[in-house]
């Protein structure tokens, strides 16, 4: 119980600290700080089957709402098959796993209204030890997004391709005589930037907990703090131009995002 309780006050105090560096300055000549902290909620329902010992394939539809829980953002749905071989007694499982999402995103705002549809693909590689009470894991993402339709009619091609790189690292703890178990999770996201740009990135930061009301049934919740600085595509004193940026590349202030979610998980009786 205190080591639980260890890893709800560290998820806390590191939520906080993180939530510090965010650097959120007002514009040149205004002395207010802009306001850029922002709730969401998220809901999802997976239905989950093992055809062959070690491989699983898994449907997510996700629906998402935004601008503090007052406008629908998006949905989605996900297919994934996922390897799950045991390669010896200390790593519990190494995992390799393929994912394709298609999202769309209703946009009303503006004078042209319409819906933006993407198609993603992810590559995965995850790892599961296994210590006493404890479970350590940890996960390589890479992931690429294209635009399949945007709203006003323009070619889907000029989105471009948005790719990046995920390190994820958790770490949950297995209460005696509890069910639901706390787990805090800390992702990097490192964004693939055209040649010549400044690195960028942003933080998400998860505490969660989930439980089974039925043999094959996983309910979970969480909240979810994620946050990004400022950026400037090039180095000071190096033009945009020089590197094929434009001024909408830049991001005068750090935003804060906090995110309730809820999801349900059904596993079919495998063969």
């Amino acid at each position: 119980m205190r080591a639980a309780r260890g890893i709800l006050v560290f998820g806390l105090c590191l939520a906080s600290y993180v939530q510090a560096q965010v650097v959120i300055n007002p514009p040149p000549g205004n002395d207010t700080v802009s306001d850029t902290s922002e709730w969401r909620a998220w809901s999802s329902l997976t239905l989950a089957w093992k055809p062959v010992k070690r491989i699983q394939c898994a449907f997510t539809q996700q629906a998402r709402w935004a601008d503090d829980l007052t406008s629908f953002d998006r949905h989605f749905q996900q297919l994934e098959l996922e390897w799950d071989p045991k390669w010896n007694k200390l790593v519990e499982a190494h995992s390799l796993s393929f994912g394709i999402r298609h999202t769309s995103k209703p946009d009303n705002r503006g004078e042209v209204q319409g819906v933006d549809r993407y198609l993603r693909w992810q590559l995965d590689y995850g790892l599961n030890l296994g210590l006493a009470r404890w479970e350590v894991s940890g996960r390589v993402r890479y992931q690429r997004q294209v635009a399949l339709a945007l709203k006003d009619g323009a070619d889907p091609n000029s989105f471009g391709r948005k790719e990046a790189f995920r390190f994820k690292g958790s770490v949950g703890y297995n209460i005696q005589g509890w069910k639901l178990d706390p787990e805090f999770a800390v992702e990097r996201f490192a964004l693939v930037q055209p040649e010549g740009w400044e690195p960028d990135g942003s933080w998400r930061m998860r505490l969660g907990t989930s439980f089974k009301p039925g043999k094959r049934q996983k309910l979970k919740a969480f909240i979810q703090w994620d946050g990004e600085g400022q950026y400037f595509p090039t180095e000071v004193g190096v033009p945009l131009a020089a590197v094929g940026a434009g001024i909408d590349d830049i991001r005068e202030h750090g935003a804060v995002e906090w995110t309730v979610g809820f999801g349900w998980r059904y596993r079919f009786k495998s063969p």
